[in-house]
């Protein structure tokens, strides 16, 4: 009988290979760094810039948000 995958067992099931792939993509940059290219460190920045970026919105969307408030005047009665 096949058991059903929880929520955070299909979590860990997707985020780690995704993770790995994120991963490998910034070593790659790295090879950017060697002698057969040429590069300004304003192209430098505006590279690891975009890329922080990206990181700090995916990190931004697992913050848990608070409820809202509600408020009511109650009447003068």
């Amino acid at each position: 009988m096949d058991k059903i995958e929880t929520k955070e067992e299909r979590f860990i099931r997707i985020a780690e290979p995704r993770v790995s792939r994120a991963c490998k993509a910034v070593s790659l940059l790295g090879n950017l760094a060697g002698s057969g290219y040429e590069y300004t460190e304003e192209q430098v920045d505006a590279m690891f810039g975009a890329v922080q970026e990206a990181l700090d919105t995916a990190r931004a969307a697992f913050v848990k948000k608070p409820k809202a408030v509600k408020f009511k005047f109650e009447s003068g009665k």
